[in-house]
């Protein structure tokens, strides 16, 4: 598996990975799930936008660009 991420400034992180196996064929196959999200509910590590594509039971790519701060209560949301 390939995994590379960095910091952009103090609140958000970038964060690439790609070439893994997500699960055997034996269990399934996943032929291709292209899958593009943008999430602005102030929750855990949100708001994150998604890029992902998984293809033939193997993750090739996924982008992903998300708050660093991890967020447990609603008190801490609002």
């Amino acid at each position: 598996m390939l995994c590379w991420s960095c910091m952009i400034n103090k609140n958000y992180a970038f964060e690439i990975s790609g070439l893994h196996k997500i699960r055997n064929f034996r269990d399934g196959v996943t032929v291709i799930d292209p899958y593009i999200s943008l999430d602005l509910y102030k929750g855990d590590h949100n708001p994150k936008f998604t890029i992902l594509l998984i293809f033939m039971n193997f993750k090739l790519i996924e982008i992903g660009v998300y708050n660093i701060h991890h967020q447990t209560t609603d008190k801490e949301i609002l």
